[in-house]
């Protein structure tokens, strides 16, 4: 079993090429779905077909490279919110990291057990798929007073590979530093921890 004084930080490591690969897939996509659009609206009048079926090709085509320039000029507008550019899990929590520095943090010492005195305080919510399966606990939220759930998310502009390990590691810090929280025997399971580890 790990101590709480050798309870090591891990970061989030970063693939580049994954990274490049996706933005270069969706700027692509970005600009040819457009372009694409309008080639096959000036193919259809250019065509043979019935009038009024140009009329709805190129109507539809229009609104399509109209809605996909629009979302372009928006996201172009946007104001640049906070880049998370690295996460890491240490003995107090999870952090997350812009180049400024620190952006937010969940802390050990922040999670709630369940308000309802429900059966676990940390637990993988399952959506109606089963595909999509979230580790959840309880925090306190300033703006309603109340004790809320909320979903662990590695967040970053890149991709990040070792996710799942820093998921593990949070676990982990939360049964060593919180070993007062109930933690469902499934996440254990999911992430093959033991339950003294």
């Amino acid at each position: 079993m790990i101590s709480e004084d050798q309870f090591p930080a891990i970061e989030s490591k970063i693939s580049e090429g994954w990274t490049l690969a996706i933005k270069i897939f969706f700027s692509i996509f970005a600009v040819l779905t457009p372009l694409m659009t309008i080639l096959m609206a000036w193919l259809t009048v250019a065509s043979k077909i019935q009038i009024e079926l140009k009329i709805l090709i190129v109507a539809l085509a229009i609104l399509v490279a109209a809605g996909f320039i629009w979302l372009l000029i928006a996201k172009i507008k946007e104001k640049p919110s906070t880049k998370i550019i690295r996460t890491t899990v240490d003995r107090t929590g999870i952090h997350y990291y812009s180049n400024q520095g620190l952006v937010k943090s969940i802390r050990y010492s922040q999670l709630m057990p369940h308000p309802g005195n429900g059966k676990y305080d940390v637990f993988i919510h399952l959506d109606q798929t089963d595909t999509n399966m979230d580790l959840c606990f309880y925090l306190p939220d300033d703006a309603s007073d109340k004790v809320v759930i909320k979903v662990l998310s590695i967040e970053a502009e890149s991709v990040i590979t070792n996710g799942n390990s820093l998921r593990k590691h949070f676990i982990k810090g939360i049964a060593l530093f919180r070993p007062d929280l109930k933690i469902s025997p499934g996440i254990f399971d999911l992430y093959k921890l033991k339950k003294d580890a």
